[in-house]
């Protein structure tokens, strides 16, 4: 089953897949952040910085290239429900929260993935249609790009 909602005018894309794994071993993909880019495009490189086990207040330093130019953002680990909620959000580009929520279903589980954030410049609200359809595309090729590489290693 997936799935694409976006309400208009708001930068909320929501994807879904399911993968045929159970949530557990989902769950550990997601919270081993520094191997997300392994599936997720955007970001070349992510690193611990607070040496923690994975619960809020963890945080990571990205690295990624966005036009032409190199990014460093922070990600911090906002919400954490073992196997069922995984959520962090990010200071840059523009402040985002992505949040994963896992529901065990036959065969496996059901990932859903919900982005959200607001430009905080006028040309990033104007072009919120936009960049709102780009990170829906995303989303959507990073999570299949993830149930491919679970399913393949189970």
């Amino acid at each position: 089953m997936e799935q694409t909602e976006t309400r208009v005018g708001s930068a909320e894309p929501r994807i879904s897949v399911t993968i045929e794994r159970p949530p557990e071993q989902v769950f550990a993909a997601l919270t081993n952040v520094p191997s997300h880019t392994d599936w997720a495009r955007g970001p070349e490189e992510i690193s611990d910085i607070s040496d923690d086990p994975v619960r809020p207040g963890t945080t990571w330093q990205q690295v990624q290239k966005l036009l032409g130019r190199k990014l460093i953002s922070r990600i911090q680990v906002d919400v954490y429900k073992a196997n069922r909620r995984f959520g962090f959000g990010s200071d840059k580009p523009f402040p985002l929260q992505l949040l994963f929520t896992l529901t065990p279903v036959p065969g496996g589980t059901e990932l859903r993935m919900l982005a959200s954030g607001e430009p905080a410049n006028i040309f990033g609200k104007v072009a919120l249609p936009i960049l709102t359809r780009s990170v829906e595309r995303q989303m959507e090729s990073d999570l299949h790009a993830l149930k491919a590489i679970l399913e393949r290693e189970g």
